[in-house]
């Protein structure tokens, strides 16, 4: 009878101790804050923008013909028109730990000349940025898998006879296609990937001679043919001066030199600016031509398939929808990208006219701010 008693006082007090066990555990009701990213980009002000960038009341900022911000765009698409294949880890040399949230004592520390610059690590599929001094997490590989970027096998057309130019400033090559032009009799060579010539800088610091950004801060973009993003000096080989004030004022002593025999020069100037020797910035003459040739559908026939911005691609021309630099944020891939003319806008000497590819629109006539950052592609001087 006593042991009888014994065994039901033990079971009792173990079933207290399980219970008290049980409410002090509240690690399973812990939600641990939503980080922010720096892929979660605010929509372009539509004052500012207009939601057109052809117009001249946009001059002031670069827009695309899609209301959605470039981070909606790149999250919707990480799992279906990435591909792992093409995943590679940040130039930077250095690696994040797995331990990476901003209140954890084993984050990795970075280089002060690192500072602001961000990176994503293969192994983890996260993305950081060196802050204070160490790589603190931005993106968790929770939300971006290490198959984030994009499948790059359509990116050209694989029934279009290719050249390739070799640049020897930094011996890196470029595939080129010839286009005959009936109207001035004469064969055009072009660029059919973006420019990527350059060092990388973190977007919104000042270039200089030899710079580039890269989309999202991430070299990626830029060693995957989706190339570099130039402000307008720096695209035509100008002080960085000349893009707050007009060309040929005191600050710049810049000029372009126009051709003679044609009723609109400024549209078919050859001006190296950024582009190897012996090549240009495509001009506003050769836009038009581009045009001409795909009526009403410029993306549907020169734009690649990668991540289906173009269908035919018919003359090989494989251009990207690779976004811009504007307003202090990267915004727009996959949905436009922008090309600087060597020509000043009309509307204000801190304005740059530029050519504008959308999924569903084309135009030469439109505005950017020159010290937004857009894509540049060359074509061989005749």
């Amino acid at each position: 009878m006593i042991f009888r008693k014994i065994v039901v006082t033990a079971a009792i007090a173990c079933l207290v101790l399980a219970f008290t066990a049980c409410g002090d555990d509240d690690s399973s009701s812990f939600v641990e804050p939503e980080k922010e990213t720096s892929s979660s980009i605010a929509e372009s002000s539509s004052e500012r923008s207009g939601g057109d960038p052809s117009s001249p009341s946009s001059s002031s900022s670069v827009s695309s013909s899609s209301t959605n911000s470039s981070s909606s765009a790149k999250s919707s698409s990480s799992t279906d028109s990435k591909s792992s294949s093409s995943v590679t880890s940040s130039s930077s040399g250095t690696s994040a730990g797995t331990n990476s949230s901003s209140g954890d004592s084993a984050l990795e520390p970075c280089d002060a000349e690192e500072e602001g610059e961000t990176k994503r690590v293969l192994t983890t599929g996260g993305r950081y940025i060196c802050k204070n001094g160490f790589w603190v997490e931005v993106e968790s590989s929770s939300s971006v898998s290490s198959s984030s970027y994009f499948d790059m096998t359509e990116q050209f057309n694989p029934d279009v006879e290719y050249g390739e130019f070799t640049d020897p400033r930094d011996g890196q090559k470029y595939r080129t296609v010839s286009l005959y032009d009936d109207v001035y009799e004469r064969t055009l060579v072009f660029f059919v990937e973006n420019l990527n010539y350059g060092e990388r800088v973190p977007g919104g610091t000042v270039q200089g001679k030899g710079t580039k950004y890269c989309y999202d801060d991430d070299p990626w973009y830029c060693d995957n043919g989706w190339g570099g993003l130039y402000t307008w000096s720096n695209a035509m080989g100008f002080p960085a001066v000349c893009d707050s004030v007009s060309i040929e004022a005191d600050a710049c002593a810049q000029k372009f030199e126009y051709p003679s025999g044609y009723i609109e020069p400024a549209n078919y100037v050859q001006h190296q600016g950024i582009c190897p020797e012996g090549w240009h910035v495509v001009n506003g003459g050769e836009w038009a031509y581009l045009d001409q040739k795909t009526g009403d559908s410029f993306a549907y026939y020169m734009g690649s398939k990668v991540a289906g911005f173009g269908s035919k691609n018919s003359y090989g021309l494989s251009i990207l929808p690779a976004g811009y630099w504007q307003e202090k944020k990267f915004e727009h891939i996959t949905e436009s990208v922008g090309y600087y003319l060597p020509q000043q806008h009309k509307s204000q000497e801190d304005v740059a006219q530029a050519a504008y590819v959308n999924k569903n629109s084309f135009s030469r006539s439109g505005g950017a701010l020159k010290t937004n950052a857009l894509s540049v592609r060359c074509v061989k001087n005749y």
